[in-house]
């Protein structure tokens, strides 16, 4: 009975393989019994190997883009404001006009086609996206070695991805920027490459310690990301197949029997035949939903839904990771709600403040204060984000320690404790020349009384 079925099922299953393609000899049929499957899962991550790469990544991974667009949003909400060294007072930009309105105008509307707010959007989602960014500002010819914002009347970023330094190949002793990069050369810039002065460009850059030809550029976050961008695109890869063709994921087998043989399988013509019947099963429009069928069939699922195949845990998953990053907690991501309440959204959006944007705000503003030569012209440019509602929390507890700090100085003061620039100093007061090493026993009532200080001793005299 046993040799009957192995020559039978030989004999069905000639029908339907290439001889060629088998090693077949005369002694037997040489192949693989139709239930076993050989299957070698080599993982494929995204390739960030050129920098387009990464801007196709910013485009098309809904993740990457929204982590990155809320950094970008929230550094452009900053204001900016005029301290001068020398009286140390700091001004709102808007008005700031001891330069005749250039800082303003220029920060204001920094090139004819974008505003401020938008400007200062593009350089964060370029420095995000490849690590570096640059801002190209136009002087007068002539002027490229010694100039102040005064001199500049133009401001644009330029793509990460089309910019190209050029070095001199001496940096160890190097004092000066032109020293080491000879220039900046911009590619496909109205299809022709045009050089630009290292001095009139302004480098923000991502950490690099690599040590090559590209030192002098930053490398993207990105790139150690490479994992969770590449499991998210297959998450919504996995997805989009399931829900397009919304139908069965698994075999139908014969159910065909018979006295002699027990089960018996379909034949080509009957497979082709089953094939062209259920191919308009499904979910879709033009689908049907119910499956008769003249062949005794049985049903094996193979396949897996979005919950089984934990398509939306892994999404999850892939943007905490970006997002923690970036510096951008989950909860701001979207894509990640447990826990997700209206207070715990508050805290988020504060710690991306307080942790990220507020301490990234003031390394960029070191480096435009040294491009736009500030301290020349005596005066340093600030960025803040007080105005804000959800910081307004911080100044309110600003104000309270001040004001802690002020009673106890106060108090300190009375008692002789300290002098009155001691006083001056906790209460954010400049000193007095005149009194400030005095303490209180050594004033007169008529000090006392022109720095409004009541006290006993003021009373018995």
């Amino acid at each position: 009975m046993a040799n009957r079925l192995k020559k039978w099922y030989d004999k069905q299953m000639l029908k339907t393989i290439d001889k060629a393609s088998l090693p077949i000899n005369n002694q037997s049929l040489s192949f693989l019994p139709p239930t076993t499957f050989i299957n070698k899962g080599t993982p494929v991550w995204q390739n960030f190997s050129e920098l387009r790469y990464l801007l196709n990544c910013y485009y098309e991974n809904p993740v990457v883009n929204a982590v990155i667009n809320i950094k970008a949003e929230a550094f452009a909400n900053m204001r900016f404001k005029v301290k001068d060294l020398k009286s140390e007072e700091i001004i709102p930009l808007e008005q700031y006009d001891a330069d005749g309105g250039k800082l303003k105008k220029l920060l204001i509307k920094p090139n004819p086609l974008q505003t401020g707010s938008e400007w200062l959007r593009q350089l964060k989602v370029n420095y995000e996206v490849f690590g570096n960014g640059y801002i190209y500002g136009m002087v007068p010819v002539g002027w490229e070695s010694n100039f102040t914002y005064e001199d500049i009347q133009v401001l644009n970023n330029l793509p990460p991805y089309c910019v190209s330094p050029v070095l001199t190949g001496n940096w160890l002793t190097a004092t000066t920027k032109s020293d080491i990069i000879r220039k900046y050369v911009l590619k496909n810039f109205n299809s022709k490459h045009k050089d630009l002065d290292p001095n009139l460009v302004m480098h923000f850059n991502n950490v690099n310690i690599k040590f090559d030809n590209e030192f002098t550029q930053g490398k993207s976050d990105l790139l150690a990301l490479t994992k969770p961008i590449t499991n998210i695109k297959k998450a919504f890869e996995a997805r989009n197949v399931l829900i397009e063709r919304r139908g069965p994921q698994g075999a139908w087998t014969s159910d065909l029997k018979d006295d002699a043989m027990g089960s018996i399988p379909l034949t080509n013509n009957q497979i082709e035949d089953v094939q062209k019947a259920f191919s308009k099963y499904g979910l879709m429009e033009d689908q049907y939903t119910q499956i008769i069928s003249n062949m005794p069939l049985k049903f094996h699922k193979t396949g897996f839904n979005t919950k089984e195949l934990l398509l939306f845990e892994e999404v999850e998953s892939d943007a905490i990771a970006i997002a923690n990053a970036k510096g951008v907690p989950e909860l701001l991501a979207k894509y990640y709600t447990k826990g997700g309440t209206f207070e715990n959204l508050n805290a988020s959006e504060k710690r991306l403040y307080d942790s990220t944007i507020i301490p990234e705000t003031d390394d960029f503003m070191q480096n435009f204060n040294h491009f736009f030569k500030t301290s020349e012209l005596g005066i340093e440019l600030l960025a803040t984000y007080d105005h804000l509602n959800i910081l307004q929390a911080n100044k309110k507890e600003e104000a309270q320690t001040t004001e802690k700090h002020s009673q106890t100085a106060e108090r300190a003061f009375r008692s002789g404790a300290i002098n009155y620039n001691s006083y001056l100093t906790a209460i954010g007061l400049p000193h007095n020349e005149t009194i400030g090493e005095m303490h209180i026993w050594d004033l007169s009532a008529e000090q006392l009384n022109a720095i409004n200080i009541k006290t006993e001793i003021a009373q018995n005299e």
